[in-house]
């Protein structure tokens, strides 16, 4: 870690003019890098901190000549934001409960720390270094430790697949996915499908090479498939991916569910769903745009449960407009009375220049209700004997906060595991899909882009299936 750090509070002059202004900059001290941040008001600098790095000492062993410039950047891109959130907290006497971690998987960093340092000192290093607070150290700690025995189960060899369905019945005020509403798109479904289908059969070959660990088909919502296009793409499946395979559909929306599509889900051997309330509050549901009520989510979780799946899911949003403490504990109340196997708890996530965002402004809780919100749905829900078991973190999420992923023991989805974590090479079909093959013994992960717009992805299916064989 740094050898040295300095903090001030100087009242120094600059020319910056008013207003405020983030100086940061590297200078080459011999083996070392000094690293520098300011932060001027109306041309007074207000703070500043400055540390000295090198390489080896921040990530703990040496490493050949090659890996020199990978690590130079590594550990400058580590760096950088360390000291400039550093810099503002001295500042602004803020902490945030992430501190300066704005990757989206923490777990994955503390479990690379951990590898590198040992579990106490990964510990140190979250909370000096980068400024994590206890509540989240030990939340990820947890995961790490709910996790484990899925990273033992790894085998040589193994793939999961991802396959996209970017359609849904109508579109929520605060999705940022590629989904399209199929009150406008009917045409483009029917010409997205067989491509679909295309480009899966193209990695045929490929795929036989592999042991398929989990399939994940979502989207949108897979189930605003009419129920012949949905055990179309299902027979698809189980013809091209052989051997004992979680299988999960994101069914999502309630008002998409039937009782001949949840038997087609059932006949063709998926074995995880999610049925997405959201939040049993009426009263939201329509101002974020959710077409469905909360009867009608109560009717379509009642039913998948008729069906014996392995695992039903719900989600919930915390940080939704006009909500308080009261409504985020109605919902955990009214969806325990259904008894899901895993609850997974978003933290809203929208851009502040978005219409949603423009529209909601005075009705969206403050980072604080929010953090008091994923507070209480955290204890109710591990009191309830759910453990969280995966994490990831977004862009323009309130509070600096977190998404989790809840389950009973024995009840984890592997694919949420391994797609969080990045611990095993994933083969994507469908527009915006994005796979990645690993290569562990070179600490590398090469990724292969499907285009996110429809159109361009129906016209360049070739290309797609091309990127992919490139990459496995």
């Amino acid at each position: 870690m740094p050898e040295e750090k300095h903090v001030e509070q100087l009242s120094a002059p600059k020319n910056t003019g008013r207003g405020v202004v983030l100086h940061h900059f590297w200078k080459k001290e011999g083996a070392a890098w000094r690293n520098r941040a300011e932060y001027y008001v109306d041309g007074i600098l207000a703070a500043h901190v400055s540390e000295r790095h090198t390489p080896a000492e921040e990530f703990g062993r040496e490493r050949n000549r090659k890996e020199a410039p990978l690590l130079v950047k590594r550990m400058k891109k580590h760096a950088v934001k360390r000291i400039v959130y550093e810099t503002l907290r001295q500042y602004y006497q803020k902490d945030m409960p992430w501190g300066s971690l704005t990757g989206i998987r923490p777990t994955k960093f503390l479990r690379e720390l951990s590898a590198e340092h040992g579990a106490a000192e990964a510990r140190r290093i979250f909370a000096a270094a980068y400024h994590v607070s206890e509540q989240k150290i030990r939340l990820a700690e947890t995961i790490c430790s709910v996790q484990a025995p899925f990273m033992d189960r790894k085998k040589e060899n193994e793939l999961d697949i991802y396959i996209g369905i970017p359609f849904c019945i109508s579109r929520c005020k605060y999705c940022s996915f590629i989904s399209k509403d199929l009150q406008f798109n009917q045409t483009i479904k029917t010409q997205y499908l067989p491509r679909l289908f295309w480009e899966m059969d193209s990695m045929r070959p490929i795929i036989e090479n592999y042991h398929v660990r989990a399939v994940y088909i979502g989207g949108g919502t897979p189930t605003a498939l009419s129920e012949k296009e949905l055990e179309a793409l299902l027979l698809k499946v189980t013809s091209l991916f052989r051997g004992n395979y979680e299988f999960t559909v994101e069914a999502g929306r309630p008002d998409t569910i039937t009782r001949e599509k949840l038997a087609i889900l059932k006949e063709n051997n998926v074995q995880r769903i999610s049925i997405n309330a959201q939040t049993t509050n009426d009263r939201t549901l329509e101002l974020i745009g959710r077409r469905h009520t909360t009867q009608e989510f109560e009717q379509a979780f009642s039913l998948a449960k008729e069906f014996g799946f392995q695992s039903v899911n719900t989600d919930m949003i915390l940080g939704l407009p006009r909500e308080e403490l009261t409504d985020v504990e109605k919902t955990l109340r009214d969806i325990m009375r259904y008894e899901p196997d895993n609850v997974t708890v978003h933290t809203l996530a929208i851009k502040q220049s978005s219409s949603f965002a423009e529209e909601q402004r005075n009705d969206l809780p403050d980072a604080k209700l929010v953090s008091n919100m994923v507070e209480l749905s955290q204890n109710f829900l591990q009191k309830k004997g759910y453990l969280p078991y995966y994490l990831y973190r977004q862009k323009y999420m309130s509070g600096n906060l977190e998404n989790v992923g809840f389950a009973r023991p024995g009840k984890e989805c592997v694919y949420n595991i391994d797609i969080m974590e990045e611990t095993v090479s994933n083969l994507a079909f469908g527009a915006g899909a994005i796979s990645k093959r690993l290569f562990p013994e070179k600490n590398l992960i090469k990724r292969a882009p499907n285009v996110k717009d429809l159109k361009n992805y129906i016209e360049r299916t070739d290309e797609m299936v091309l990127r992919k064989k490139e990459l496995f």
